[in-house]
């Protein structure tokens, strides 16, 4: 499985080849949000799962959101105490 890693904080987004290294992920804290579609749980832990293993990415937790409803308040908030930062999305 490739993964590849984007830097959205780069002037112009762009995958990150060749990165052996992201000293600015390694032992920070990840959250998962899957929204229930199809795979998205899956994806969206191995996904975790790799960075832990290539960078030293801490998985703290996975949390559920309805497909077509925001997340309630009270998952955001555990999502915030528990994280640096919170990997989201859906697959299908």
């Amino acid at each position: 499985m490739a993964i590849e890693l984007h830097n959205p904080t780069a002037p112009e987004p762009a995958a990150q080849d060749g990165l052996q290294e992201m000293p600015e992920l390694r032992e920070s804290v990840v959250a998962v949000l899957e929204n229930g579609k199809q795979h998205a749980k899956l994806i969206l832990e191995e996904i975790a799962k790799e960075l832990g293993t290539r960078h030293g990415v801490i998985h703290s937790m996975t949390r559920h959101k309805p497909v077509s409803t925001p997340a309630d308040p009270a998952i955001l908030d555990e999502l915030a105490q528990s994280a640096d930062w919170v990997l989201l999305g859906s697959a299908d």
